[in-house]
């Protein structure tokens, strides 16, 4: 569960700059907010619905040193 939250906090930081709001009062900072997560949902979905694969996740060295099977 927690991986997911990360994985849409990480592509929110990414794709959105959803670190910095560019208004200085909370109801538009909250308004900001809700618009990147309309805006991840429909870049989602648009990914969904052409095929476009997710990344890989990539191995932690020392899984990399680890014979495969």
């Amino acid at each position: 569960m927690r991986a997911g939250v990360e994985g849409t906090t990480s592509q929110g930081v990414r794709a959105c700059d959803l670190r910095r709001s560019r208004h200085r009062g909370m109801a538009k900072t909250s308004l900001q907010h809700q618009l990147t997560g309309a805006a991840i949902n429909l870049i989602r979905i648009d990914a969904w619905l052409t095929g476009t694969l997710r990344a890989r996740t990539r191995a932690s060295h020392l899984t990399a040193l680890r014979p495969a099977a």
